[in-house]
């Protein structure tokens, strides 16, 4: 059998690490089957000493007994370190709990140290970062932290521990893998938009600087594209000046540079893209301008697929890795922790200087214009800070508050969609939810969602309301403030009413109890809060004590439920079709759900998440979130309908009590039921779904979905298997296991 020869080249262009090594890996494959393209740092800038590792890379590359993990002993007594870790990383890549790792810093201090931590959620633009701005008292024009803007603006965890002493801060990043792959995005988006469209807003400048998701800015760390043209606008509201103490790092020299390079960015992905176009348009003798769509879509994705494999367009990205990676150099090296291949996993800082904290802890966070070529927020996977912070208006005792932000909630026009399972998977150690919702449009599909999502995971004691934009309820019918209140709590009252139809009578109520004294309405939190507006500052400090109360455990249960495990196994076909039906129509299946079938391109970039990021969500794509709920939402109506309580006249609230405990364990362990399920056991079938390329790919992908569905979540009938028996047996363990922590029993 011919065995494939691999070459490790020496890259003619330096890194931040030195010269580079550039090889192909003989184990790991792209989902297409090819050898993953590996350009590993050499930490040394002598010719020399690089062609030297090189040929050791060789070594390895030419002898397949050193390709299995089990052969790393032998070859890190023959080449040296760095050469082993290029090569045995690759085969064994290692993971990092960025939660952890922060923690290792700054500790999340707990309620038995008498914190409460409280989680603020909301769709984007609602006002929750402007919300945690005055709750911890910083001044929206001089401090800007945490950043706000209209648009998706927090797109990293953010946790604010208040607490005496110096301010403190631990910033996780992004592996580099997942930030060259972004980037290999961008680049490719603005290849496609050099050939295939026109026009400035999908320009190749645009789409190379900013991903298709606005979670990852390119103009943030490399700086913004100077038109020689000014957009004519009809907003006066141009970007001020800053005041006095609002430092602008970046000169209109450097800026001119900065601006200079990204030219030079788009120029390369222009030129490439035209020479890759003329080549696939001559290999298969078509000319794109001439093609309808359905085949137009077909020769992108080939295009897509041609540029993927030029070690031209490779450099392009390379390049502009390297000058992402040196955007760290600014801060203080003794503050970072980094992996084998040097890239940052940690940054700590501190001071008892405010306003340097401010200044430092902004490179991190801010989305401020003038700034952009110096920040490092689409790097940020989580920010975690320490420090006295208090607003001005709170004159009582200390704040003994963890506050935590993050991405949104998002928009959509489901109530039942899923929350990230980026959220969920932490319920279990906040004290209070507090769901920032516009007064003016209150209780839209992604404030119920969170509502449903609250009802089923047993979560929902922890529910606090922020209503903002109070200021602009207006109405004939509204007199005054109390009038204004009722109308827009009503709203809140029918998406309580609204869970009732799906999750039953007893998750409405215990939303009412937990909502009847924990609504608040605030107004103009945009800027500094003065004395007289007495309403809103009334309502924050109640919302600070609801906060700090949510720590007080309740009385002891006095009530255990008894349950038949035959309804607990009805209710398993039910939660899978409500998965996965919606999913067949996602895919363009036969479905009886409403669901919008979605574009090839995003179930494409879906397969890929799986395949190469190992993530597990791409946008409001969220099969483990969909496949969690469901379960949820059908489980914890069997809780709330035992065969019997003991005793029997348990109070109602009592009865919730115990139903909420044994509902939080499983909405835990179906996290890691799931995760296991959906991702972990099977990777190979998402990579086979991913690897389709040409026509015909779209439907052959979906058909591959659905059968990773279809073993993963099968639907339990009257002809069973044994993997549907082994799920079934599977959940039921957790169920059990569950309702037996909480004192209950099967009968």
């Amino acid at each position: 059998m011919n065995i494939q020869k691999y070459t490790a080249t020496l890259s003619g262009e330096q890194g931040r690490s030195g010269l580079c090594i550039i090889f192909r890996h003989p184990v790991r494959k792209n989902p297409d089957g090819s050898a993953v393209r590996v350009r590993r740092g050499l930490g040394t800038k002598s010719e020399a000493d690089a062609q030297r590792l090189v040929d050791q890379m060789n070594g390895i590359l030419s002898d397949t007994s050193f390709w299995t993990p089990q052969a790393k002993a032998k070859a890190e007594a023959l080449f040296d370190e760095r050469i082993v870790n290029a090569f045995y990383d690759q085969l064994m890549p290692a993971t990092h709990d960025a939660w952890g790792l922060r923690g290792e810093i700054i500790p999340i201090p707990t309620p038995d140290m008498g914190y409460a931590r409280a989680r603020l959620l909301g769709t984007t633009g609602a006002g929750k970062t402007t919300l945690l701005r005055q709750l911890i008292g910083t001044d929206p024009a001089t401090e800007r932290f945490p950043s706000t803007s209209t648009a998706k603006t927090t797109v990293c965890d953010i946790e604010i521990v208040i607490a005496d002493g110096p301010f403190r801060v631990a910033v996780t990043f992004f592996p580099r893998e997942q930030v060259r792959l972004l980037i290999e995005e961008c680049a490719l988006s603005a290849a496609t938009a050099a050939v295939f469209e026109t026009g400035k807003l999908t320009s190749p400048a645009a789409r190379l600087l900013e991903h298709s998701e606005m979670r990852f800015r390119l103009n943030y760390i490399l700086g913004d594209l100077k038109e020689k043209e000014e957009e004519l606008s009809d907003d006066e509201d141009q970007v001020a000046a800053p005041p006095d103490d609002q430092q602008v790092e970046v000169t209109d020299a450097e800026r001119e540079i900065m601006s200079g390079q990204i030219r030079k960015y788009v120029s390369c992905v222009e030129r490439v893209a035209a020479e890759t176009l003329a080549k696939a348009e001559k290999d298969l003798g078509v000319s794109a301008k001439k093609l309808g769509k359905q085949d137009l879509d077909t020769f992108q994705e080939l295009f897509e697929d041609e540029l993927r494999q030029r070690e031209e367009f490779h450099r392009i990205v390379d390049g502009i890795l390297d000058a992402v990676e040196e955007r760290f150099e600014v801060l203080a090296p003794e503050g970072f922790r980094r992996d084998r291949n040097e890239w940052p996993l940690l940054w700590q800082f501190e001071t008892d200087d405010r306003a340097e904290f401010i200044r430092t802890v902004n490179r991190f966070s801010s989305n401020y214009a003038p700034n952009f070529g110096k920040l490092l927020t689409p790097l940020v996977q989580g920010l975690r800070v320490r420090g006295p912070f208090k607003p001005a208006w709170h004159s009582g005792s200390a704040c003994k508050m963890v506050l935590m932000d993050g991405e949104g909630i998002g928009h959509t026009s489901d109530s039942s969609a899923s929350i990230s399972t980026s959220i969920t998977q932490r319920l279990s150690d906040v004290d209070a939810v507090v769901l920032v919702d516009s007064a003016e449009q209150p209780m839209q599909a992604g404030p119920q969602a969170l509502l449903r999502t609250l009802a089923a995971s047993g979560h929902e004691k922890k529910l606090i309301v922020c209503f903002t934009h109070f200021d602009g309820v207006k109405g004939d019918n509204l007199p005054d403030a109390k009038s204004k209140k009722q109308h827009v709590f009503r709203s809140l009252q029918n998406a309580t009413n609204s869970v009732r139809e799906v999750l039953g009578r007893s998750a409405e109520s215990a939303l009412n109890r937990a909502v009847s004294d924990r609504a608040f309405f605030v107004s103009n939190i945009q800027d500094p809060i003065k004395e007289s507006a007495k309403m809103t500052l009334s309502e924050l400090r109640a919302m600070i004590e609801a906060i700090c109360a949510s720590i007080i455990p309740p009385p002891p249960a006095t009530a255990t439920p008894v349950y038949d495990v035959a309804n607990l196994i009805l209710c398993i076909p039910q939660a899978m079709a409500a998965f996965r039906d919606p999913w067949r129509a996602r895919l363009r299946l036969p479905s009886h759900s409403n669901i919008s079938p979605e574009h090839w391109t995003k179930i494409k970039a879906l397969s890929r998440r799986f395949a190469e990021l190992g993530e597990i969500q791409y946008g409001t794509l969220m099969p483990v979130a969909d496949f969690i709920l469901r379960l949820s939402e059908h489980i914890i109506v069997f809780l709330g309908s035992p065969i019997k309580w003991e005793p029997d006249n348990a109070s109602e609230e009592m009865k919730r009590q115990v139903v909420d405990e044994i509902a939080r364990q499983v909405f835990s362990e179906l996290h890691s039921l799931g995760t296991q399920r959906l991702f972990h056991e099977r990777v190979k079938e998402w990579m086979v779904a991913y690897s389709h390329r040409g026509s015909g790919s779209t439907s052959i992908r979906a058909r591959d979905i659905e059968g990773i569905y279809d073993a993963a979540a099968p639907i339990p009938g009257k002809a069973g298997n044994e993997n549907t028996s082994k799920f079934v047996a599977s959940l039921t363990h957790v169920v059990k296991d569950a309702v037996r922590k909480a004192g209950g029993s099967f009968q």
